[in-house]
């Protein structure tokens, strides 16, 4: 009976690394399910949209092109068209055209496989015409910007954006005068086509 234990214990002892290691193959095996991260475009896109600047008072329509680098984060060049008028002297009317382009980053962050958050900051020169009376001059200042906003995946090639924008432009000296500094806070929307 004492050998019958014995070999018993002596066999399970033997026996007991196999088993163990068959356990831990068990468990490497075992797959673990997660959600799948949202997916980031990666290639070119290009876009357009228009925003209201309150200060001042009219819409600035603009249009860009940039690449994705696939993990959130693109370039893009953008430009655009401000028109607005301005009374110099009690009689006289100025008609200003603003061109802004700009060099820009912008960073996405999905929630999911539709809505985002994107942000991002641009710089540049912007081209500034004044025709008033006789005098039609144009200056080339410097020009910076601030975004923010939503985004909405239509489809894996279109999207939807909406957001808010700080535009500012430096001194502009037209005919001898200083016109002073432009800035404003604007609101907008847009679409974009990723290729």
């Amino acid at each position: 009976m004492k050998t019958n234990t014995t070999s018993r214990a002596l066999a399970a002892a033997l026996l007991f690394p196999a088993a163990l290691m068959a356990g831990e193959a068990e468990m490497t095996n075992t797959t673990i399910y997660s959600e799948p991260a949202p997916t980031q475009h990666q290639g070119w896109f290009l876009g357009g949209g228009a925003d209201y600047m309150f200060d001042a008072g009219d819409v600035f329509y603009n249009g860009h092109l940039g690449y994705n680098f696939g993990n959130g984060s693109s370039l893009f060049l953008e430009s655009g068209w401000l028109g607005e008028e301005e009374t110099v002297f009690p009689f006289l009317q100025a008609d200003v055209d603003i061109i802004p382009v700009t060099l820009n980053f912008k960073q996405e962050f999905m929630f999911n496989e539709r809505f985002g958050f994107y942000a991002g900051a641009g710089a540049g020169a912007a081209n500034v015409d004044v025709a008033a009376g006789l005098v039609n001059e144009d200056d080339w200042v410097l020009s910076a910007q601030a975004f923010a906003g939503v985004v909405y995946n239509v489809t894996p090639n279109f999207e939807l954006y909406t957001g808010v924008r700080y535009l500012w432009m430096d001194d502009v000296d037209i005919a001898g005068a200083n016109l002073g500094k432009f800035d404003g806070l604007g609101v907008g929307a847009g679409l974009r086509f990723n290729f």
